[in-house]
């Protein structure tokens, strides 16, 4: 019946939600969606509750996103209120949209889950596999299950192509399949620019991030013991460095997992002298950040990437980070 509703000729409102600070897979997904179903003669609009990396502003279509804040919030409200449908796009958990969370209890839209975290919430259509490697994958199902791969144009395609790169560290994960590599090939047939797509993402840095980056790699910890790296930034870091931009801090929490012996990398992150802290947990092996983020700084993610929050200062959230982290000894010794 969802499909048929899509798929047919009445026209429908439908509003896209990525998560807070919305990454390559989540805005590749959302994208490739938007152009899909106006492809269909829908009314479809893209909303972020916040902003999102400037490495990724290149994207076909995210002129089109419109942004949470104080001036837009009551267009959203609307649109979310008038809304048929509501796509809730790389995650499964509204607390990764908190501050949407309000308009979205006036809509009596109907919710549809595009996603790959584990440990879903309840939604009234749910097309979610934890197994595979990226959300982009699903939406190309998505596509595929309607019928209508041949809609599929180059735009759509790079969009997809993003998501799958950016959340299989460029095809290198373990959660990279036959099915994968298989999606990447057809979307190579739309004549995108993979070269161009690389060079946008990993080579482009500014001189803030650079910066941003030996700040980073100057405070980074080793804790031997437990084969765990970690480093932070906090708000005095970045005064000098404004107009600070979304994505400056990308790639830091990797460094950490390129040294030898670790396989538990994290990254806190003081944005501003105020709560919550956010943080990055990055694993090898079968270290579960996922689980560990979800029971200490009620977070989630993968089995191998994670984030959570605390609503201490920074000082505090890596004291309780360090005290909790002996628990763990078994687990992080033998995690390879």
């Amino acid at each position: 019946m969802f499909f048929y509703s899509i798929n047919g000729k009445e026209k429908k409102k439908i509003v896209l939600l990525p998560h807070n600070n919305p990454d390559g897979d989540a805005l590749g997904s959302s994208l490739a969606l938007l152009f899909y179903l106006r492809k269909l003669k829908h009314d479809v609009d893209l909303i972020s509750p916040t902003e999102y990396s400037e490495s990724f502003r290149w994207l076909p279509g995210s002129k089109d996103i419109i942004i949470f804040s104080e001036k837009t919030q009551s267009l959203i409200k609307k649109k979310i209120i008038d809304s048929d449908y509501i796509f809730f796009i790389d995650f499964n958990n509204l607390s990764r949209i908190e501050i949407l969370k309000k308009l979205l209890s006036f809509s009596k839209a109907k919710k549809i889950l595009i996603d790959h975290h584990p440990y879903p919430f309840y939604f009234d259509f749910m097309f979610s596999d934890t197994t595979v490697a990226a959300t982009s994958i699903l939406v190309f199902r998505f596509i595929s299950k309607m019928n209508n791969l041949d809609k599929i144009d180059k735009k759509i395609a790079t969009c997809l192509y993003v998501g799958l790169m950016t959340d299989t560290g460029n095809f290198r994960f373990p959660s990279v399949t036959s099915e994968t590599h298989f999606i990447a090939g057809k979307l190579l047939e739309n004549g995108i620019n993979v070269e161009n797509i690389y060079n946008h993402l990993h080579e482009k840095y500014n001189e803030n991030r650079l910066k941003i980056l030996s700040k980073a790699l100057k405070k980074l910890k080793v804790i031997k013991k437990y084969r765990t790296v970690y480093t932070s930034i906090n708000a005095y870091d970045l005064v000098d460095l404004y107009p600070y931009k979304k994505g400056d801090t990308e790639g830091i929490i990797s460094y950490g997992l390129g040294i030898k012996n670790i396989v538990f990398s994290v990254f806190f992150f003081e944005e501003k002298e105020q709560y919550p802290i956010r943080i990055s947990f990055r694993s090898r092996g079968n270290f579960d950040v996922n689980l560990f983020s979800r029971k200490h700084f009620g977070g989630g993610g993968h089995k191998n990437a994670a984030g959570g929050v605390l609503e201490k200062s920074l000082s505090e959230t890596i004291e309780y980070f360090l005290k909790i982290i002996p628990n763990y000894h078994k687990h992080l010794i033998f995690s390879i």
